[in-house]
């Protein structure tokens, strides 16, 4: 998706600081910190735009639109300009070749942190109202209007563009990396946590003809979706890398988007064993979950947990290396 790549975006951005001038306490101290933040990030996470896009016809956003915005309820502007980069970036990314964690880490500032708190400074009823009513002519209708279109230019483009329904090897390879050096070797203390009666179902892993290829692709999928969802808990340990834990739950969610046709693969009824490993890999995580709860988040429940996955995603660099490109 080069297209992504037009050099407006990252003016919206850079404008939006202006916004900063907003009576709120919030946006005096920490949006024009983020703006910045996040034009770093969009720079870094690619190369410079490739020449053949500027042929492509992209109507650039008009420097104006801020200028003209003094008349007009600057919160409003800078929520609908906000709103507006964060619908671009909730599409389809995969094909690309940006740097993804740099990619996630700019989603996670527009999104939930500028986004969000800028919502808060305007209020919800006061927003809903204003953009409920913008005119044509107006800066924020004028924005509006603008990513509808660059939306839509990207679906067009997207859905022409082939993909490649397989596990990428260095993601994979990085997602067990970060989890096994965000701390250290499992601690001695809690060897008596380890249940006995909780044992990874590696036969759900594996596959003996092209045949049941299938099945054992979409119950790798299954894992990251099931490991994407443990790690959404709360109370991690403190001794663990929070940068580190951060970049290993971005790499996961990205794997599960890009390995999602997988799950729409067809097969004959008589050769689909995927609802038995499905079986196995749910009873598998609900007892890491009752786990994690029973221990009511401990560090050594978290490291249970945490040694379980790293055995299961290094069997998957094993013994799925034929779905991975």
């Amino acid at each position: 998706m080069d297209a992504l790549k037009v050099l407006s975006i990252v003016l919206v951005v850079l404008h939006v600081a202006d916004a900063a001038v907003i009576p709120c306490t919030w946006t005096q101290f920490r949006l024009r910190d983020l703006n910045e933040e996040s034009i770093m990030l969009l720079e870094k996470m690619g190369a410079t735009m490739p020449l053949r896009c500027l042929e492509d016809g992209w109507r650039a956003l008009p420097d104006d639109v801020f200028l003209n915005a003094q008349n007009e309820d600057l919160a409003v502007v800078a929520l609908e300009t906000l709103r507006g980069v964060d619908r671009i970036f909730k599409n389809d990314q995969t094909s690309v070749t940006w740097d993804r964690e740099t990619l996630g880490l700019f989603k996670n500032i527009i999104s939930s942190r500028q986004v969000e708190n800028l919502q808060k400074c305007v209020g919800e009823d006061a927003s809903q109202s204003a953009v409920g009513s913008l005119s044509a002519g107006s800066s924020a209708g004028q924005l509006k209007s603008y990513f509808e279109e660059l939306e839509e230019k990207l679906r067009v483009k997207v859905s022409s563009m082939p993909t490649k329904c397989q596990l990428q090897r260095t993601l994979a390879a990085k997602t067990h990396n970060l989890l096994e050096t965000m701390t250290g070797p499992f601690p001695f203390q809690c060897l008596d946590d380890i249940p006995v009666e909780i044992r990874s179902p590696t036969w759900a892993l594996q596959s003996n003809n092209s045949k049941q290829d299938v099945g054992a692709a979409k119950a790798v999928y299954k894992i990251l979706m099931r490991v994407s969802s443990l790690m959404e808990n709360d109370g991690f340990p403190r001794s663990w890398d929070a940068d580190k834990l951060v970049k290993f739950q971005i790499i996961v969610d990205r794997q599960i988007e890009e390995s999602e046709c997988i799950m729409r693969i067809k097969t004959q009824k008589e050769e689909d064993d995927f609802p038995a490993r499905d079986a196995a890999l749910t009873d598998y995580f609900d007892k890491l979950e009752k786990l994690l709860k029973e221990k009511e988040f401990s560090v050594c429940g978290w490291e249970v947990v945490r040694r379980e996955l790293l055995s299961v995603l290094q069997f998957i660099l094993v013994e799925k290396s034929h779905n991975f490109w």
